[in-house]
């Protein structure tokens, strides 16, 4: 009986040892998969498309925070089509703003146009592919 109790405990213990060694085992290759991945480009690529999927919204915040309005506006694609109104210096420092702050996109001017004491810019928005 006491042959019985001492093998019992120590098959016990010994399938203790080894749940203990599996879940050592299993972190630190979770932890390495990890590692691998963090440092991956991979995880870059996914990092910027999370980050950056709403370029349009912070494309209009920005133009909010300068005095110009929205004439027209279109979205087709990956393609924001604008044409604002404003003075020459609202729609430069927009400009520089978005080349400085919101880094992950690309403004093209199409045109510009006058009529009357209006400026009227248009141009191309896109995201940029990082």
């Amino acid at each position: 009986m006491i042959a019985f109790s001492s093998l019992w405990i120590y098959r016990y213990y010994t399938e203790q040892c080894e749940a203990v060694v599996e879940n050592i085992e299993y972190y630190q290759l979770e932890t390495t998969v990890k590692e691998q991945f963090l440092s991956s480009h991979t995880c870059e690529l996914i990092s910027s498309l999370l980050l950056h999927e709403y370029w349009v919204d912070d494309i209009y915040q920005s133009i909010n925070s300068e005095p110009l309005i929205i004439m027209t506006s279109s979205r087709h694609d990956d393609v924001l089509d604008l044409t604002l109104v404003g003075t020459s210096q609202s729609f430069l420092s927009w400009y520089n703003r978005v080349q400085q702050k919101i880094k992950y996109c690309h403004i093209q001017i199409m045109s510009i146009d006058t009529k009357g004491n209006s400026i009227f810019f248009t141009c191309k928005v896109t995201p940029l592919v990082m």
